[in-house]
């Protein structure tokens, strides 16, 4: 990591601390922000699913949604890297925090006046998709410039802690004020928390997050920047591996997810509730997860924790194609939550660590782009599979294709298995 993309105040450790990252106050307030506005996040997406699946009784409509929601991520990520690495990042998350409570509050308008298509839906959720991979991008490539080296595992454990604890709140409320009262109250509440979280955006200093300079004597050309970032990572055979091994998992994984409410309703037999439930015991999981790897210096062992991870993933998304018991599905799950925390968490770790700070933005974005290119798809056919077969059917196929795809990569990959930071 380059030198100048350290926080000024980071010292070395040889023991990750959560506490340390918690002081520095910019990355408290980034941490801040977006607790804030996942709240409203994963309320709102039990809202819209619900919607969807209600008004039109349609899985193919439901993965439908869950395709246009990914597909920002796969065609604009890269080009959005760019942005995230030239822009000052505190200004970025600002506009799009901003932009994104316009959008979720003119759809609780169209909701309540009867207007919200699944044409209408689509090209907002499409736009949602855009601002949120924005975020994403840049404030994962934000955070090394608020804590040091040795805190990066606490401190991604924390955004994974975030994510986690709203999602386990937003969908178990979110599933209860859908049943009680409909869709409009959750929506409102996200476009509410996106202006909170300018709020806290606005108070981190305006010093944070600002672009490195160029050396003397260059300017900035989009394709220049663009081609940059796709060379650092064409030239990482351990980016390459993980790719390969993130195209399957992702494709299975989403093709799994995407079906989450008509797993609910159609096999254990619930109503939303069920369906937020699922979700929470997801994340609770993950906070689960989080706070173990948290706590544990991956220096030498990321990869391993990324099979160890990916493998756990694919034995209990079998399982839950064997499961119709609602206590036993969310069994299944809060340990799905535990082995995605496992494997994700030291990933990001490794990448902010290993990658120069002024391409952070640019990689971050080219390798999620890549990662979750097959994503779509498997949402896409999920329904297409699910519906010749059935829910149950298609959660085993996908189970049993991660565990074979890593059981190849711990064989073939050793890049994967020796990475260290």
């Amino acid at each position: 990591m380059a030198p100048e993309s350290r926080p000024p105040s980071a010292h070395v450790s040889s023991a990750p601390s959560f506490r340390r990252a918690l002081r520095n106050r910019p990355f408290l307030l980034l941490w801040s922000s977006q607790l804030i506005s996942q709240s409203g996040d994963y309320i709102f997406d039990i809202a819209l699913i619900w919607l969807v699946l209600q008004a039109t009784g349609s899985i193919l409509d439901v993965s439908l949604v869950v395709v246009v929601t990914l597909i920002p991520t796969v065609l604009l990520g890269p080009v959005l890297g760019v942005y995230a690495d030239r822009w000052p990042r505190r200004t970025v998350l600002l506009g799009t925090n901003v932009a994104e409570a316009a959008l979720v509050a003119g759809l609780s308008v169209l909701v309540l006046a009867h207007q919200a298509g699944l044409g209408v839906i689509l090209a907002i959720v499409l736009a949602l998709g855009v601002g949120g991979q924005f975020v994403r991008i840049t404030s994962s490539a934000m955070v090394p410039q608020t804590v040091g080296t040795d805190d990066l595992p606490p401190a991604n454990s924390l955004l994974s802690f975030s994510n986690s604890a709203t999602q386990i709140v937003g969908l178990s409320i979110g599933g209860i004020v859908v049943a009680l009262f409909g869709v409009v109250y959750p929506i409102e509440y996200d476009a509410l928390t996106f202006l909170v979280a300018a709020l806290i955006v606005g108070a981190i200093s305006r010093a944070v997050g600002r672009p490195e300079p160029l050396a003397p004597g260059t300017e900035r050309r989009f394709r220049n920047e663009f081609v940059e970032g796709l060379r650092y990572v064409r030239d990482q055979r351990y980016l390459i591996e993980i790719i390969v091994v993130g195209l399957v998992i992702n494709f299975c994984g989403n093709a799994a997810f995407a079906l989450w409410a008509p797993y609910a309703e159609r096999v254990l037999h619930g109503g939303s509730a069920t369906y937020g439930f699922l979700g929470a015991a997801i994340a609770l999981g993950a906070i689960v997860g989080a706070a173990v790897i948290g706590k544990i210096d991956t220096h030498r062992s990321a990869g391993k924790f990324l099979f160890l991870g990916a493998t756990g993933f694919g034995v209990f998304t079998v399982l839950l194609g064997l499961t119709s018991s609602i206590p036993l599905a969310l069994a299944e799950a809060l340990v799905i939550g535990i082995c995605t925390s496992i494997a994700n968490v030291p990933l990001f770790v490794l990448l902010q660590a290993k990658v120069p700070g002024r391409l952070l933005g640019r990689v971050m974005s080219v390798f999620l782009s890549l990662v979750l290119a097959a994503a779509p798809f498997g949402a896409f056919f999920a329904g297409t599979i699910a519906t010749a077969t059935s829910i149950g059917v298609l959660y085993i196929i996908a189970g049993s294709i991660i565990l074979g795809t890593v059981a190849v990569g711990a064989v073939a990959m050793r890049e994967i298995r020796d990475m260290s930071y």
